[in-house]
């Protein structure tokens, strides 16, 4: 009976709802900023201006819902960007989360090509802020919602540490961080940090990523090593925007899941010096 409580406690017990609101803030403002920088391409990516495979020379990678007629292009675009901006400040919260993941959800099948992890996990933020009861920053919600999206980030680290681990080469060889900065991904700033670092402080660098990422369930699970995980976790993710051309988003939107793991005092502080508090 114990350990049903403890379980019922994790999963629905009453949280803090400011991280969750935090989180919401900083997830949509990053789609907001990622999509603005895809619109650029839109037509491209959308429309049959672009290159799209046809399905029976790629079914994985060919459109899976129809193109958009050009005329149409500014209607998505309005309704995309119109519907992230009043789930941003709070207009119609729930109506607007579900056009934006609907919206979301149509612009990466029909280009399945550039949908990557990353629009995958904007739909399954959206999915669960569009699900998560209405709440006040203030007041206090059930955990679920909130323990999805800390598990979401455990998890993806995880995983990522244990496929490096078994499929690649991360634990066999010294040379894997240092090989991938010069890599398709190199920024300038990546060929002079490539230039000055001793190939030691790469090696050290390639197992720390790789240690922290196994150990994530840890780091971020227990409270008081938790520090260290919000420490190195930023650290990793600030060199990767740093050094890794375009990855600059991936980074930003794991950063966000980062909000649902500090302390509700640190985000109300934060929240009242943006003038955000009521």
């Amino acid at each position: 009976m114990r350990l049903v409580e403890r379980w019922n406690s994790y999963w629905y017990g009453p949280v803090p709802a400011i991280r969750l609101a935090a989180f919401r803030q900083a997830i949509l403002l990053m789609l907001a900023i990622y999509m603005l920088a895809r619109w650029m391409y839109a037509a491209e990516w959308l429309t049959a201006a672009g290159f799209h495979p046809s399905r029976a020379a790629d079914r994985i990678n060919a459109p899976q819902l129809p193109l958009l007629p050009p005329a149409l292009l500014p209607v998505l675009g309005v309704g995309l960007f119109g519907s992230i901006t009043l789930a941003l400040v709070g207009w119609l919260r729930r109506p607007a989360t579900i056009v934006a993941l609907l919206l979301v959800i149509y612009v990466s099948l029909v280009d399945p090509i550039s949908a990557f992890t990353l629009n995958r996990l904007f739909i399954f933020s959206l999915l669960l802020l569009a699900l998560a009861p209405a709440t006040a920053p203030d007041d206090t919600m059930p955990a679920w919602p909130v323990r999805i999206l800390q598990l979401t980030l455990v998890l993806h680290y995880a995983t990522s540490g244990v496929c490096k681990s078994l499929r690649g080469d991360w634990l066999t060889s010294d040379d894997v961080l240092w090989s991938q900065l010069q890599n398709i991904y190199m920024t300038d700033a990546a060929a002079l940090f490539v230039r000055v670092t001793p190939t030691w402080a790469m090696t050290l660098l390639q197992h720390t990523a790789l240690g922290f990422e196994l150990l994530a369930p840890l780091l971020f699970g227990v409270r008081r090593l938790r520090p260290f995980a919000l420490f190195i976790g930023i650290s990793m993710h600030i060199m990767i925007a740093v050094t890794m051309y375009q990855l600059f988003y991936f980074s930003a939107q794991m950063v966000c899941f980062y909000l649902l793991f500090l302390d509700p005092a640190t985000l109300q502080r934060w929240r009242t010096r943006l003038g955000l508090a009521r």
